[in-house]
């Protein structure tokens, strides 16, 4: 029996990989194995090996579908098991994680991983790792594990291989390895993990599917793979339109608008009103709605716009296009109903024009300009039409306006009826030489942190614009790429911020 005793002995060192199921077609992982020791030979050896039930898990979604945004990034964890019918801990693993048609690759992060009872985080925005685990106090091995991106195979990948602390190799004793045996003592031997996250390509479209899977490999056994987790792209935000209001109201004021998700979406989920006093920075005014009208009462004897922006299920919200803000006057009837207000620059001079539908009792209209938007001053005087009930067409011009020394002329209108009431006008921007511009807009403000800027002058897109703090400190600029250009102030304090933009437009921003 010594003898039989020294043999398996030196065939378990020898061939530590034949024990850890090196044998063509083992017909049950995690069984016991009865081998001959040599060919004829009545004696044997069990050969014990690992056993792996595993399974990779996606991000939820929205059903039913499994929708997912295309800007989302997708979280994943991969799990790996050293079923309770395995004979054997397991020396090393390796899993692997096809990258899928519709995953950028170039966007691929490694998360944390795990085994056993630990668990071992990895930098953010790590691409590529590798480490030696010191688990010597608690299975007297090191760890050596190494995860990233395989270009070539296009796939991502984890190995896990348990080191002698002694040799400083691979462990020959077939009973030490790193993912040990269940325990009913202990619940999370035998288990391992590792998460990653990756986003979808930008170029993915509506309906477009991602089937998530891996392959993971115990020791030298057959490659076993896991379900396919399969999520839906919407790849599209919705739009949305709000129905036109009169040029007064009275209060209550009634909103309504139509949306629709793009072809094949996951559906709209909720809008945003935003409203504005001042036509420039519009706040939230009811941040989640899922009807498609509201009745409001506010402030009267002041003017209101409001935009409806539209948000789908998996959070591809929409962004505000020229064209849909809706402006009303609250308060009793209007002497006069406006129809518009503004100017263009020819040459030297500033041509303004409005008119009315309908007059009553209205004395005069006082033309009132600005050089900064802030501080206004009455120009001209140009009289109403008194009572009036068809349209009526006034016309300025500001003559030779580069004696100003100003690139930007800001024009409104105060209009005055016979018994002393006034309102103003929209306000006009001009720009000198240049066609009419409209202003720049901030939503929403106050912000708790993100802001959109749809700027007004489209020879903005492409510059530089500055962010400063109320004490005029330079905090950083701003790259303008598009007509709405998203930026976050969550990196700083609440408080008052200014935005500069290189037309010398100024932005209030309140962060609260």
């Amino acid at each position: 029996m010594k003898q039989i005793f020294l043999i398996m002995v030196a065939i378990s060192g020898f061939f530590g990989d034949l024990a850890y199921g090196q044998l063509p077609n083992c017909p049950c992982a995690g069984s016991r194995l009865k081998r001959p020791l040599f060919p004829g030979s009545k004696d044997s050896i069990e050969i014990i090996q690992s056993y792996d039930p595993n399974a990779i898990i996606g991000p939820d979604g929205v059903t039913p579908n499994h929708w997912v945004s295309v800007k989302d990034r997708l979280p994943y964890t991969i799990l790996y098991e050293n079923a309770a019918s395995a004979s054997a801990p397991a020396k090393r693993v390796r899993v692997i994680s096809p990258i899928e048609p519709k995953e950028d690759a170039a966007t691929f992060q490694l998360g944390s991983f795990g085994f056993n009872n630990q668990t071992f985080a990895v930098p953010p925005n790590t691409v590529s790792y590798y480490q030696r685990l010191d688990c010597r106090d608690s299975l007297g091995l090191y760890v050596d594990v190494t995860a990233g991106y395989d270009q070539i195979a296009n796939e991502a990948f984890w190995e896990f291989q348990s080191i002698d602390p002694l040799t400083l190799l691979p462990p020959a004793d077939p009973l030490k390895g790193f993912l040990m045996l269940q325990d009913s003592t202990q619940p999370l031997n035998g288990h391992g993990f590792v998460n990653f996250s990756i986003k979808p390509k930008q170029n993915a479209i509506t309906l477009d599917t991602i089937g998530a899977r891996a392959d993971i490999v115990f020791d030298a056994n057959d490659t076993i793979p896991t379900n396919i987790h399969v999520n839906t792209i919407d790849a599209f935000p919705p739009t949305s339109h709000m129905t036109a209001l009169p040029p007064s109201n009275t209060n209550p004021i009634t909103l309504s608008w139509t949306g629709t998700d793009d072809a094949g979406g996951c559906g709209i989920d909720y809008y945003t009103i935003y409203y504005s006093t001042d036509q420039v920075n519009f706040n939230v005014l009811i941040p989640k709605i899922r009807r498609n009208d509201t009745t409001l009462t506010l402030p009267p004897d002041t003017s209101y716009c409001f935009f409806v922006l539209a948000t789908d299920r998996v959070g591809n919200a929409e962004v505000l296009r020229p064209g849909e803000i809706r402006c009303t006057s609250i308060g009793p009837p209007l002497p006069v109903t406006w129809l518009y207000f503004k100017g263009k620059t020819v040459s030297k001079d500033n041509l303004l024009e409005w008119a009315t539908a309908y007059e009553q009792n209205s004395k005069q209209f006082d033309v009132e300009r600005s050089l900064n938007g802030t501080v206004f001053n009455r120009i001209t005087v140009v009289n109403a039409a008194g009572n009036s009930s068809q349209t009526k067409i006034y016309q300025y011009t500001d003559h030779d306006i580069d004696r100003l020394h100003s690139e930007y002329m800001f024009y409104r209108l105060k209009q005055i009826d016979l018994d002393g009431r006034f309102k103003y006008s929209n306000i006009v921007r001009l720009r000198y030489n240049e066609n009419s511009m409209v202003n720049s807009i901030v939503y929403p403000n106050p912000t708790q942190g993100l802001i959109t800027i749809l700027v007004g002058d489209k020879a903005l897109v492409g510059s530089e614009a500055a962010l400063y703090d109320v004490n005029g400190r330079l905090l950083e600029n701003i790259r303008i790429t598009a007509n709405s250009q998203s930026f976050s102030l969550q990196a700083y304090v609440n408080g008052v911020y200014y935005i500069r933009l290189s037309n010398k437009e100024v932005l209030k921003i309140v962060k609260q």
